[in-house]
């Protein structure tokens, strides 16, 4: 994966396809429907008159935007696969780096490692085990998208962190 230092929020890959996917459907069928309305209405079989001067340009001005729909909905539709293909990369990522760290580091570990003064606030213990924890699945597996890897070390970081701390 690449790195993003933008700063985003991560959005998983598989909520990102279903995204694409609602969308694909809702433009699609806006767009399907909002043609057969147009012929329903120039065929009369819908009870709605247009007047006769600006009548055709707004059939082809309708017509176009929802063509546009469609076309927008079709391209969803492409967008949704492709995210749904790199999700189970995605998802194989993120397994392995989780088994890698339940099977590597503890909290214990994680915490003998770290330098502190004996007047150090919490907060900033935490931000140096968050990195520890960052540095070291980077180390094992790579450059990656910086949001990415800051999400699942946030859910590594409760697993590991918070278990323990629950349990003394």
């Amino acid at each position: 994966m690449a790195r993003n230092d933008s700063g985003k929020v991560y959005q998983d890959k598989r909520t990102k396809a279903e995204d694409f996917k609602s969308s694909a459907y809702t433009l699609f069928i806006v767009g399907v429907l909002g043609i057969a309305a147009l012929v329903l209405i120039e065929t009369g079989l819908l009870p709605f008159q247009l007047a006769a001067p600006g009548k055709y340009i707004t059939y082809v001005v309708m017509g176009a935007l929802f063509v546009i729909f469609i076309v927008m909905g079709i391209s969803s539709f492409v967008s949704a696969k492709k995210y749904a293909g790199e999700a189970e990369t995605e998802d194989a990522l993120t397994a392995r780096i989780k088994e890698w760290v339940r099977a590597n580091m503890t909290a214990d570990g994680i915490r003998q490692q770290a330098v502190f003064g004996e007047d150090t606030p919490e907060e900033e213990r935490y931000f140096q085990y968050f990195d520890m924890l960052k540095d070291a699945v980077s180390q094992e597996f790579g450059a990656m998208n910086t949001s990415y890897l800051e999400a699942v070390c946030e859910e590594l970081y409760a697993e590991l962190f918070e278990s323990v701390d629950g349990e003394s």
